[in-house]
């Protein structure tokens, strides 16, 4: 899914694992933990999307269907900012 139609200019994907490089224990299990809650939300999010546009050439009302999509697709983009944050410190090491 490279793009959706409630307005999220970020690509929905799943993506490895950040660096384990120079991590604690508790860190690179909080970053496998992050790397599969976003996997299985991009797999919800897939889900439902073909269930709503099955629902949608159906003739079906699907406003709850999209409502509780979007609300998945913003605990998607929590997930990908937490995943983002541990990067950026790093990036800022590297930088300076």
């Amino acid at each position: 899914m490279n793009s959706n139609r409630f307005g999220s200019g970020r690509r929905i994907e799943r993506a490895s694992l950040p660096s384990p490089t120079g991590r604690s224990a508790v860190e690179r299990d909080a970053l496998s933990h992050l790397v599969a809650k976003r996997n299985a939300l991009v797999s919800r999010l897939e889900n439902g999307s073909q269930q709503i546009e099955q629902l949608r050439e159906a003739g079906e009302d699907v406003g709850q269907w999209e409502t509780f999509w979007v609300r998945l697709l913003r605990q998607y983009e929590k997930v990908c900012d937490e995943l983002a944050a541990y990067e950026e410190p790093r990036e800022v090491r590297k930088a300076g």
